[in-house]
């Protein structure tokens, strides 16, 4: 057998390792687990972009394959939207993270078109599904009470196996069910295979019910209806038994097990995502962001840039839901409102556009003109998981995060490839030489090199910024001052936990109090501001310590600011009534202790 050495197949063989790492992989050292799983998407994105450009170069030409347009239209144009709006966004690193994660995603449907074939996706869907049985056999054990990880019961009775959180992992599983039905229904692959496929799916509806999360729940009895539906339509009459008849065996495991796991006694449940607390949530969170995007409706803030945004437009009864103070809200738990959020409605049209012409491409496959073709079960897994991936994307924020969001969007590339896929080898609809000669294209590889090289290290002093970040935690806990600073100051700006060490620094700096040091924490919560103005309780902080230098009137600003972001705290309000007062302003000084007061009641009222 010929080995395929091309630089095409590399790239594939670069995204298929991706679908096996992204989902296993967590690293307890780190502040975030899963940064492992960001520091691996990105450099396996600019491993197989930097393959694929110097591919490009030595070839002297650009190929497409022929139908693909509607795809890659705007997959390219949205992944150029979101650079154009990046250059020019306010607050770049506290949001660079979470454009890199978008542009990734993105990528990889760009990439699944351009280098795979509808011969390669039966090995692509089976590298999916080998991490998917190990991710659901963790889970499993974590169920039975047997996971030898420190994190053992963050969750509590909640399985998340190696997603760090149960609801990712929820809806992971809603996105990899169609693709094992799909595989067990396949004459092509040998009998033992698809039996041991089908057990572990139904293994895997049972992990999801375990994992507590609602509204995944539902969707996967709605999921396992249209894949039994679509069969009806789709395959033989022969298969068409089978698959309905498994597809309603997956939902009743999945509904019978929904709750408590065999090993839940004497551990507590989280009942933060069940449906009753959703209903209050969401709404008050997409009322937020519904005024959000009103005041920037055309072209938004900048892919990433929600969490900045957002906490000016955040409705007390959010705060008060949650009963915290000092959190953030990253997503709000719908790609529609946050593609809005971000890039406007350029962005919101171009993602409808995208995810729009591969559910028409996958239909016409299915069912529409093009029926009839090769690959009826490997279509319908692949558009039933692209419909299960866009349910989980309206009511949750999965598709934001490393995984299953990147699984989502690759997902959506192979079926782009399938249902863009000629009967015979694929044409390409353009294949122009480049506008330069060989000499050129030799040369313009050595910057590209460069460039990657100089990236793929920065992705690496990120991952190791999320360790120092969690070492200064653990330094400030035990009241090691100094130890605590020296890592925090070695962070990378634009690693994701840039922002929150240069607030901790702060924070740490008003602990110890040392001289000078009050002045340098007002400096560093500036400088938290300059990178994301509302950050937690940023405001709240710089005006202690303005207050503890004798500066009553900044930190009167301060406190001012903090109140108008969270009124129902009441220790901002009890500053400016102590602050008021001090500074000769009685009638401000009552205002604000009937605030406190109010502020007080509300939250106790609410207590959970």
């Amino acid at each position: 057998m010929n080995m395929d050495w091309s630089w095409r197949a590399l790239v594939r063989l670069l995204l298929q390792a991706l679908a096996i790492v992204l989902p296993i992989a967590f690293y307890l050292r780190t502040y975030d687990s899963c940064m492992i799983k960001i520091t691996f998407l990105q450099l396996g994105t600019l491993a197989a972009l930097t393959v694929w450009a110097v591919g490009v170069l030595e070839e002297g030409r650009l190929e497409l394959p022929s139908r693909a347009l509607p795809v890659l239209g705007p997959a390219v144009l949205l992944l150029a939207w979101n650079a154009l709006r990046f250059a020019f966004a306010e607050h770049r690193w506290a949001v660079l993270n979470g454009f890199a994660t978008q542009e990734c995603f993105l990528l990889a449907v760009i990439l699944a078109l351009a280098v795979f074939s509808r011969r390669d996706l039966r090995q692509a869907v089976g590298v999916i599904l080998g991490s998917w049985a190990v991710v659901v056999l963790y889970g499993f054990l974590q169920c039975l009470g047997l996971d030898p990880f420190v994190w053992k019961g963050a969750f509590g009775t909640r399985v998340f196996s190696t997603m760090g959180n149960p609801n990712f992992l929820a809806s992971y599983l809603l996105v990899c069910a169609p693709l094992a039905l799909a595989w067990a229904l396949d004459d092509e692959l040998p009998r033992r295979l698809r039996g041991a496929v089908g057990a572990v799916a139904l293994l895997s509806c049972a992990v999801l019910g375990w994992t507590g999360s609602a509204w995944e729940g539902i969707f996967f009895v709605a999921i396992m209806a249209l894949f039994a539906g679509l069969s009806f339509f789709v395959l033989p009459e022969r298969k068409r038994a089978a698959a309905i008849g498994l597809a309603a065996l997956c939902a009743v495991a999945s509904l019978l097990c929904s709750g408590r796991g065999p090993a839940a006694e004497g551990r507590p449940q989280h009942r933060d995502y069940d449906l009753s607390s959703q209903a209050k949530f969401l709404p008050k969170t997409w009322k937020g962001t519904l005024a959000l995007n009103l005041s920037q409706p055309l072209l938004g803030s900048g892919p990433g840039s929600y969490w900045v945004r957002y906490p000016a437009f955040r409705t007390p009864e959010v705060i008060l839901f949650e009963h915290k103070h000092n959190t953030e809200t990253d997503h709000p738990e719908n790609e529609l409102l946050e593609q809005w959020t971000e890039g406007g409605l350029v962005s919101l049209g171009l993602w409808l556009w995208l995810f729009g012409a591969l559910l028409l491409q996958g239909w016409r496959r299915l069912l529409g003109r093009d029926a009839g073709r090769e690959d009826p079960v490997c279509t319908l897994g692949l558009f039933t998981a692209l419909a299960a991936a866009l349910l989980a994307m309206l009511l949750s924020s999965s598709s934001r995060y490393v995984m299953p969001g990147w699984l989502m969007y690759f997902v959506a590339g192979l079926l782009g490839v399938l249902a863009c896929a000629e009967s015979g080898p694929a044409a390409p609809v353009l294949a122009a030489p480049l506008p330069f000669g060989g000499g050129a294209r030799r040369l313009l590889m050595l910057p590209v090199l460069a460039a990657a090289l100089g990236l793929g290290w920065y992705c690496v002093r990120c991952f190791r910024s999320d360790i120092r970040h969690n070492v200064a935690i653990y330094h400030s806990k035990e009241g090691s001052w100094d130890k605590a600073l020296q890592e925090y100051e070695r962070v990378v700006p634009g690693s994701p936990a840039y922002v929150m060490s240069q607030y901790f620094a702060g924070n740490v700096l008003q602990d110890r109090a040392d001289p000078g040091d009050l002045d340098r924490a007002v400096a560093q919560y500036q400088r938290v501001r300059a990178l994301a103005p509302d950050y937690v309780n940023v405001h709240y902080q710089e005006g202690s310590a303005l207050r503890k230098l004798g500066r009553k009137e900044e930190a009167i600003a301060r406190f001012e600011a903090q109140a108008a972001l969270d009124p129902v705290w009441d220790a901002p309000w009890r500053q400016l009534k102590e602050l008021y007062s001090e500074t000769g302003q009685p009638e401000r000084a009552e205002a604000a202790a009937r605030k406190e007061e109010s502020a007080k009641e509300q939250w106790e009222r609410n207590a959970p």
